[in-house]
């Protein structure tokens, strides 16, 4: 019951924004991690507000990006180029190369894909993640993990870097 009450709030709270318009009170990114033991693939997805990763980027490389209308290769250059700096998944205590997928925009959020393939017998999965935390020290990184059928969710809170879920 706890936990109901606490994701019903989580989700209440992402939609003030977008009741208020572009401009919110929090900083917040969702990443979902999920491994298949049967397709031997691990997909990664990150959920930003457009205008809070254009912040990052334009402090990141000093270049203004308008994600949702702007130029979509050199902004995916961008955002892949911001990630790889600021997300790496370690696979049973070994870094794993991800490969970026791109991204899309969905009404008022932008989702950024990234995944490994040929992964294989998997124990554990650390997400090394300071997402925003260069733009708004108030960030807050949700990150989800899923080993086939075990889940568990963490937050992290800027200095916090690490989520880790063991099979």
């Amino acid at each position: 019951m706890w936990k109901m009450k606490r994701l019903a709030y989580f989700f209440s709270m992402l939609a003030i924004p977008f009741l208020m318009g572009s401009s919110h009170p929090f900083f917040v990114s969702i990443t979902e991690v999920e491994y298949s033991s049967k397709t031997k693939e691990l997909g990664i997805a990150t959920k930003f507000f457009p205008d809070d990763l254009e912040e990052a980027l334009r402090k990141s490389t000093g270049k203004k990006f308008d994600i949702i209308s702007g130029e979509k290769k050199s902004t995916g250059e961008a955002i892949n180029n911001y990630f790889s700096k600021h997300v790496q998944a370690i696979i049973n205590g070994k870094p794993r190369q991800l490969s970026f997928l791109g991204y899309e925009i969905e009404k008022e959020v932008i989702w950024v894909y990234y995944n490994a393939t040929k992964v294989s017998g998997v124990k554990s999965i650390e997400v090394i993640s300071t997402l925003m935390y260069d733009y708004k020290a108030e960030q807050t990184n949700i990150i989800h993990i899923k080993i086939d059928e075990k889940r568990q969710s963490f937050k992290l809170n800027a200095p916090e870097q690490s989520a880790k879920l063991a099979k």
